[in-house]
């Protein structure tokens, strides 16, 4: 019932493979030029990504430096305070002494002699041991 005609087919095949073979060169190409196209746009992107983080990094970095510099300055400042508050605070005492040594003179020598007595027995009593 089916037979097998080779010389009507022949030229039929011959020419499917004919143009596979094209096809197939075709697609070599294009596979050639897409993996060039692909490996150039990831090397763009990568460039573009580094930029990206390194701009970041530069952005983070000036800020720390600015950060790190106003707390330089906040420490400074209360640095400044802490000292105008410690002499204010001396000040006022050294006013007050002043102020009870000019009313009360003998009351104030008594106090230093008896200071002078404890600081030389302290020191006289080191040098013993």
């Amino acid at each position: 019932m089916f037979q097998y005609r080779s010389d009507t087919f022949g030229p039929s095949v011959s020419a499917i493979q004919k143009h596979l073979g094209a096809v197939e060169r075709e697609l070599e190409t294009i596979g050639r030029i897409a993996g060039r196209q692909g490996s150039a746009a990831a090397s763009a992107a990568g460039e573009r990504i580094g930029e990206a983080v390194s701009a970041t990094l530069g952005d983070l970095i000036d800020r720390v430096r600015t950060q790190s510099q106003t707390a330089g300055e906040q420490a400074a400042r209360f640095g400044n305070r802490a000292l105008r508050f410690g002499a204010d605070y001396g000040n006022e005492a050294v006013e007050r002494v002043s102020a009870r040594t000019q009313a009360q003179p003998l009351f104030t020598l008594g106090v230093a002699l008896g200071v002078g007595i404890l600081i030389g027995a302290a020191v006289l009593a080191g040098g013993r041991k």
